[in-house]
């Protein structure tokens, strides 16, 4: 028991008061991106912003909310970068900044561009080309028309002949050569498009000589790359456009720029093909799938996987981080008024204590409770993630590998007149080894994501789910009263099938059930299913005690999309698992 409740008092006042804040060392953005720490990166950004904007510095405001959207732009959030984007655009409004109005509207437009919201992006980029006439600034004007040119080379619009003239005109005097090399890459693409080689060429050349001077070398390849298609699709001489290929895989000579270079290998393959070196063609044809392989199996493609699930991991911890910062500070604050009292208010002394263990007391269950929320989101974080990395594999393998495959096999088709009979022989050795290999990659494509659900929707999906896991052991029969006409959004759809996908496996490894049932039906805003077996069940009031990971990843996933899990379980008498979830 205390005895003496003044002398806590003042022992806490002491805490509270007499500590000296240490200086921390200096930090900043660029600092925490080098050492790949993004969560401090934001955070840091977000505080200096606000501490700018008390301090009406206006401009540094929005330069640091710029880089607060690039940031989220770099995880691939554009959501976030867009509200991050708009938050700094009141501001700007507000105190007539156009400059940082036209930068402000111009990445809007961009990203949205970027996301086929094709009429917002236009919005977007036409706010930024009006407050940079305001401005009369040719840089400004040069880079909002590039956005437009991107915008309208998107759409396909007839409009973009327009704005790439209006780019031409605000860079013709420019300093930044990279900008006017851009603009000559324009017209390229524009007379490319028509199949008006000959000015495409010459403006290919120009793009060239420019780039030349910057000693940029992914400026330079992209010139060079661009004149390269043009040698070979309007003039056919693909022994200069082997030529160019050449030079440029020069300025990589470590594969630095993966994309340029791959590039540059299968055209120059597809080149001396042309001019019948058949021996060069399949050298430069293996370096492509040299390069494209190492991509596929170790490099980029896992790069990007974990980045997209670590953006989605450090999000759920950034809202933590953000919930927790709020409590900290309130409690901080309360801790002093409550200091305050207690001097003003000595024989209020013990009042205060038990008040102050109270309020500690509420303070920890709140953090316990958003610690429980985290850990949901995490889960359904990294369930997401993995939904996105077998959609992306499977669209790689069926896009790319599987296509890739197809091509190698006509090229060896053209290649079979000229060869012996006993070359003939290997040959059909080879493209029996294809085949196989085609197939394998056509398999795993459909394992990963199921070409049913895709194509026709949830309900087929499902009814073939249940069909391809029934046989002489357990039979599960589906039932459904939504029509099969109905679609769901398609990530919504995914998320259902994996869920129903893991309790049939559940089924098939612990229930030992001979037959089981899948009902499916809408009960106003939600979509519901229940799944029951004749299993050996188990007692209620141990499912907790029972329940593996994979099920606390299904209670993780159902909560996250506002849906409900229950479980109806008697042992000898089988499961049923009732699933509500929000369309």
């Amino acid at each position: 028991m205390i005895k003496n409740p003044i002398y806590i008092i003042l022992f806490l006042y002491n805490f509270c008061f007499g500590f000296q804040n240490k200086k921390t060392e200096t930090d900043s953005i660029s600092y925490y991106k080098e050492n790949n720490d993004p969560i401090k990166a934001i955070n840091f950004a977000n505080k200096q912003a606000n501490s700018s904007l008390k301090k009406r510095n206006f401009k540094k405001y929005c330069d640091l909310k710029y880089e607060q959207a690039l940031l989220y732009e770099s995880f691939n959030d554009v959501e976030n970068a867009i509200k991050i984007l708009f938050e700094s655009r009141k501001i700007a409004e507000k105190n007539h900044l156009y400059d940082k109005l036209v930068d402000i509207h111009w990445k809007v437009g961009n990203l949205y561009t970027t996301s086929f919201e094709f009429q917002k992006a236009q919005s977007h980029l036409h706010k930024a080309k009006k407050n940079a006439e305001k401005l009369k600034d040719t840089v400004l004007l040069s880079k909002t028309h590039q956005g437009l040119c991107r915008y309208h080379g998107t759409v396909d619009s007839d409009s973009l002949k327009y704005y790439i003239d209006k780019v031409a005109l605000y860079t013709k005097n420019s300093k930044d050569l990279k900008e006017k090399s851009k603009a000559y890459d324009n017209y390229v693409f524009y007379y490319n498009k028509l199949k008006k080689f000959d000015l495409a060429k010459e403006y290919a050349q120009k793009s060239i000589e420019t780039a030349l001077l910057t000693k940029d070398p992914v400026v330079i390849a992209t010139a060079k790359v661009n004149a390269a298609l043009i040698e070979m699709e309007g003039e056919r001489n693909y022994k200069k456009a082997i030529e160019i290929y050449e030079s440029v895989l020069k300025l990589f000579p470590n594969n630095e720029n993966t994309k340029i270079v791959a590039s540059c290998f299968l055209n120059a393959s597809y080149a001396y093909e042309k001019i019948g070196d058949y021996k060069k063609a399949l050298e430069y044809s293996n370096k492509y799938f040299e390069l494209y392989d190492s991509m596929i199996n170790g490099r980029i493609e896992k790069a990007t996987r974990e980045i997209e699930t670590k953006y989605q991991l450090d999000k759920a911890a950034l809202i933590f981080k953000e919930k927790e910062n709020i409590i900290v500070e309130k409690q901080k604050r309360n801790q002093n008024i409550s200091l305050l009292l207690a001097f003003l208010l000595l024989l209020s002394g013990l009042i205060f204590y038990f008040y102050y263990q109270n309020l500690v007391l509420k303070q920890k269950n709140k953090l316990k409770n958003i610690d429980n929320d985290l850990q949901f989101k995490i889960i359904s974080a990294t369930l997401d993630g993995q939904d996105q990395e077998r959609n992306k594999i499977s669209q790689v393998l069926h896009d790319n590998v599987s296509a890739t495959l197809s091509s190698v096999g006509l090229h060896l088709s053209a290649f079979e007149t000229s060869l012996s009979n006993e070359q003939r022989e290997d040959l059909k050795k080879t493209r029996l080894l294809l085949k196989q290999a085609h197939d394998k990659v056509r398999d795993l494509s459909h394992e990963l994501v199921s070409p049913l659900l895709v194509k026709f929707g949830l309900q087929f999906a499902l009814s073939d789910l249940c069909e391809k896991n029934s046989n002489t052991l357990l039979k599960i029969t589906y039932h459904s009263l939504i029509p099969n006409s109905k679609k769901f959004d398609i990530e919504f759809e995914t998320k259902i099938y994996y869920i129903v996908s893991e309790l049939i496996n559940n089924i098939i490894k612990h229930s030992q059930a001979t037959e089981a049932q899948l009902n499916v039906y809408e009960e106003n805003d939600y979509f519901c299913f229940v799944l029951k077996d004749n299993g050996k069940g188990f007692e209620n009031d141990s499912v907790h005690k029972t329940e593996g990971f994979g099920l606390t990843q299904i209670k993780a996933r159902v909560k996250n999309m506002q849906g409900t899990v229950v479980i109806k379980s008697k042992k000898g008498e089988g499961t049923a698992i009732i699933i509500k979830v929000k369309e």
